[in-house]
C-alpha cells in the first residue's frame, strides 16, 4: 500500500481547456492533524435557498419540538432529518412594501432592509451572501454562486422586476449575475469559461452554435494526472477520489445531453404566465430561454444545477451560494405534478381546498428536490464526517401565506451540521416575529465572518 503523500488543498488536475478541482482528501490535512484524528480544518459552506409565493403552512409546520413525525411537505427529509432544524416564528419586516408585496419581498429577503420603491432598482446594501463572499469568498476560485431556474420577470406597483428575480446583490444597484444554464455553469467551473449576464429585457438573437471541444469530457483530458495522483494516495483517499470522479462523470453526461436537447421546460412551464403573454405594448414580456444546455424537465434542471453546486462545495470551488426555485411571484405551471395553473394564482387560494392541495404538491416537489441534494451531501465523506456536516443551508421564503402576503410566521428551515453549530432533528419555536436576520448573522459567523449586526438583527440565532 502506498504511503500517503501530502498534497495542497488547492491542487488542480490541469490540461488544455480543463482545470479539475479535487475534493477534500486526508492527504490534504497537515501531518499533525492526520496523526491526531485524520481531520483537517474544514470550512463551513453556506447557502440560501428561496421558494416563491410562500407555502401552505398547515402542511409545513411540525407539531412538536422533535421531528419525530414530519408534516406532509417535509416528508422527503426523513433520511436526513437529524441534520435539519425547522424554525418557526421568524419575520422579515423589511420585506413589507408599499402597494406591492412580491417585489419588496424578493428584493429585501437577504438584504435585511427595505428596497427602494422605484422602477430603477436600489437596495440598502449588499446581501448577506455577498457580505460573506467579500471576506471568505476569495479563498475559493468562485467567491460565490448565484443560481436559479427561471428567467426574470417584470415588476408592478411602481417596483422594478429586478427585485423579484434577484435575492443576491453585490451592491446597492447591482444584483449578482443569476446563472440559469447548467452547461455554462459547468464550463465556468471546470473549463475556465466565463458566464455573461443575460439581458432578459429583450429577446436574445440566436447565435450559431459552436461545437464543443473535441474532448467531450474534462476527465478524459486529465486522465494521466488522475492515475499519477492515485498512485500516491492511501486507500480511503483513493475511494473518495473515485467516488468524486464518478459523480463528476455523471454530471458531464447529463450536461452533454441537455446541450443536445432542442427545447427546455420553460415554454411549457411559463407559457401560460400572464407576465409572458399580454398585449400591453408598454410592458416587456417574459423572455423564455431557447433551451440549449437546459434539461427538458423542471426537475431535471433543478437536480443538475444542485449536483453541480454539490460538486462546487465538495471541491471548495466556492463556499457561498444562493438558489432560487423560481422568481418571486412566479407564474410557473407544474404540469408534471398535475398543477396546470399559475403558481402565483394558486397562492391566492382564498381557502379553496383544491388550491391548498395544489400548493402542497408544489411545495412538496421543491422539498423533494432539496432533500435529494441533502442526501447526496450526506453520502460524500469529508474528514471524519460528511459534506452535509460541513454546510449550513437555509431554505425558506419571505412570504408565509401567499393569500395574505404576510412577512411573518415564515416557512424556514436550516439543513446541515454547520461545522458543529447546528443540532438537528428539532423544531425550534422562537418568540413571534423574531427577525430572520438573526439567522443571517449566525450563518455569517458559521462561514467565518463575525458581525455584531446585520439588517434588523437583534442577536445571533443559535441552533446548537
Amino acid at each position: 500500500m502506498p504511503t500517503p503523500r501530502p498534497i495542497s488543498r488547492r491542487t488542480l488536475l490541469r490540461a488544455s481547456g480543463a482545470a479539475v478541482a479535487l475534493p477534500f482528501l486526508e492527504a490534504m490535512a497537515p501531518r499533525t492533524a492526520r496523526a491526531a484524528d485524520g481531520e483537517a480544518s474544514i470550512p463551513t459552506r453556506i447557502a440560501f435557498f428561496y421558494v416563491p409565493n410562500g407555502v401552505h403552512m398547515p402542511a409545513w409546520r411540525p407539531e412538536g419540538e422533535e421531528l419525530a413525525e414530519l408534516p406532509p411537505t417535509l416528508k422527503s427529509l426523513e433520511p436526513v432529518k437529524d441534520r435539519v432544524v425547522v424554525v418557526s416564528n421568524t419575520a422579515a419586516a423589511h420585506c413589507k412594501g408599499r402597494g406591492g408585496s412580491h417585489e419588496p419581498t424578493g428584493g429585501g429577503y437577504l438584504i435585511g432592509d427595505k428596497c427602494k420603491h422605484s422602477e430603477v432598482p436600489e437596495v440598502a446594501n449588499a446581501s448577506v451572501d455577498q457580505v460573506a463572499a467579500r471576506e471568505v469568498g476569495l479563498d475559493s476560485p468562485a467567491p460565490s454562486l448565484t443560481l436559479g431556474i427561471d428567467p426574470g420577470s417584470r415588476g408592478d406597483h411602481g417596483y422594478s422586476g429586478t427585485y423579484m428575480s434577484n435575492i443576491s446583490w453585490r451592491s446597492r444597484s447591482t444584483p449578482s449575475t443569476l446563472e440559469l444554464n447548467p452547461k455554462q455553469l459547468y464550463d465556468r467551473l471546470f473549463r475556465g469559461q466565463q458566464v455573461s449576464q443575460p439581458d432578459w429585457s429583450k429577446r436574445q438573437e440566436k447565435k450559431q452554435q459552436q461545437p464543443d471541444s473535441p474532448a467531450a469530457s474534462v476527465l478524459d483530458l486529465v486522465r494521466d494526472q488522475v492515475k499519477d495522483l492515485q498512485r500516491g494516495l492511501g486507500y480511503s483517499d483513493q475511494q473518495r477520489l473515485q467516488e468524486y470522479l464518478e459523480g463528476l462523470r455523471n454530471v458531464e453526461r447529463r450536461v452533454a445531453q441537455a446541450n443536445s436537447d432542442g427545447e427546455g421546460h420553460h415554454a411549457a412551464g411559463l407559457g401560460d404566465d400572464p407576465l409572458a403573454n399580454h398585449d400591453d405594448p408598454r410592458l416587456p414580456k417574459l423572455i423564455i430561454p431557447d433551451g440549449r444546455g437546459i434539461p427538458p424537465t423542471y426537475s431535471d434542471h433543478v437536480n443538475l444545477m444542485l449536483d453541480i453546486l454539490t460538486l462546487a462545495f465538495q471541491t471548495d470551488q466556492t463556499r457561498i451560494a444562493t438558489f432560487m426555485f423560481s422568481y418571486e411571484k412566479s407564474g410557473r405551471a407544474y404540469k408534471e405534478i398535475d398543477v396546470s395553473g399559475s403558481h402565483h394564482g394558486m397562492s391566492h387560494h382564498q381557502q379553496d381546498p383544491e388550491k391548498h392541495a395544489a400548493l402542497t404538491r408544489i411545495n412538496t416537489l421543491h422539498m423533494e428536490l432539496f432533500a435529494r441534494m441533502l442526501q447526496r451531501m450526506a453520502d460524500i465523506r469529508e474528514g471524519s464526517g460528511t459534506l452535509l456536516d460541513h454546510v449550513m443551508i437555509s431554505y425558506g421564503s419571505g412570504i408565509s401565506d401567499g393569500n395574505r402576503h404576510n412577512n411573518d410566521d415564515l416557512p424556514l428551515l436550516v439543513a446541515g451540521g454547520g461545522g458543529g453549530r447546528v443540532r438537528g432533528g428539532r423544531h425550534v419555536k422562537l418568540e413571534q416575529k423574531t427577525p430572520i436576520c438573526n439567522l443571517w448573522l449566525e450563518m455569517l459567523a458559521a462561514a467565518g465572518v463575525e458581525r455584531s449586526q446585520f439588517g434588523d438583527s437583534t442577536a445571533k440565532l443559535s441552533l446548537s
